[in-house]
C-alpha cells in the first residue's frame, strides 16, 4: 500500500483521515508499523463506536478463546496507546465530508460499511458484508464461519445487496478480486457482480 501511495505521489504524512470498518487484524494492523509507530502520523482515526465497545471491553474478552481472543489482544496492541486520539462514531452518521457510515452488523458486532459521494458520483464500500462475490453475492443467505452472528450478517448482506441493485451504485468490497468494483444485479434468488472495465490512467 505504501509503495502504491508513493507512486501516486502521496506521502503517509499527507493522509488526514483513516476510517475503520471493523477490528479484524487485516483491517486495523496497517495503522501501526511492526515497531508500533503510526503509519499515518497526521491522520485522525475514526472507528465505529459499537466495534470499540465490544473489542476493547475486558469482560467481553474474557468470554472468548482461540483466534477471537487473539483479535481482542491485537486490538489492544493497535489502539491502547492512541485511545485518546481515536474518534468513535455512531454508524449511520456522516463521518467525513461526503462519507456516510452504514450499520452492517453481523460480521462483527459493530461492522460498518460506507457510502462515498463526490462530484455527483457515489460508491458503496461494502467492507466485509460480502467478502467473496462468487459465493456470497450469488448466495446471500449462506453463513460463513467468519461472520460472528450469521443471521444478522445475512440480514445486513441482503439489505446492502438490495440497495446496490436498486440504486445501481458502483460497489467495492475489501476482499473482492481484481478489479474489485462493479455493479450488483439481481439474478434469480440471489445477485451477481458485474465488474467494471479496468481503465488504467
Amino acid at each position: 500500500m505504501l509503495d502504491n501511495l508513493h507512486v501516486a505521489g502521496v506521502a503517509p504524512a499527507d493522509i488526514d483521515t483513516v476510517i475503520i470498518s471493523h477490528f479484524h487484524p487485516d483491517h486495523i494492523d496497517g495503522i501501526k508499523t511492526k515497531d508500533g509507530d503510526k503509519v499515518f502520523p497526521n491522520a485522525e482515526i475514526l472507528v465505529p463506536e459499537p466495534e470499540w465497545t465490544f473489542w476493547m471491553d475486558d469482560a467481553t474478552m474474557g468470554r472468548f478463546t482461540g483466534k477471537v481472543h487473539r483479535y481482542f489482544l491485537n486490538a489492544r496492541r493497535i489502539f491502547r496507546d492512541i485511545a485518546e486520539e481515536v474518534r468513535r462514531f455512531k454508524p449511520g452518521a456522516e463521518v467525513a465530508p461526503g462519507i456516510i457510515s452504514i450499520p452492517a452488523y453481523g460480521h462483527t458486532p459493530g461492522h460498518t460499511a460506507f457510502a462515498v459521494h463526490s462530484a455527483g458520483r457515489s460508491l458503496l464500500v461494502m467492507s466485509d458484508t460480502v467478502r467473496n462475490p462468487y459465493l456470497f453475492v450469488r448466495h446471500p443467505d449462506w453463513q460463513p464461519i467468519f461472520d460472528m452472528d450469521g443471521p444478522l450478517a445475512v440480514k445486513a448482506r441482503r439489505a446492502m445487496l438490495d440497495r446496490a441493485a436498486a440504486d445501481r451504485m458502483l460497489v467495492e468490497a475489501y476482499h473482492f478480486p481484481f478489479p474489485a468494483c462493479g455493479h450488483i444485479v439481481r439474478n434469480g434468488a440471489g445477485y451477481k457482480l458485474e465488474p467494471v472495465m479496468w481503465r488504467p490512467l
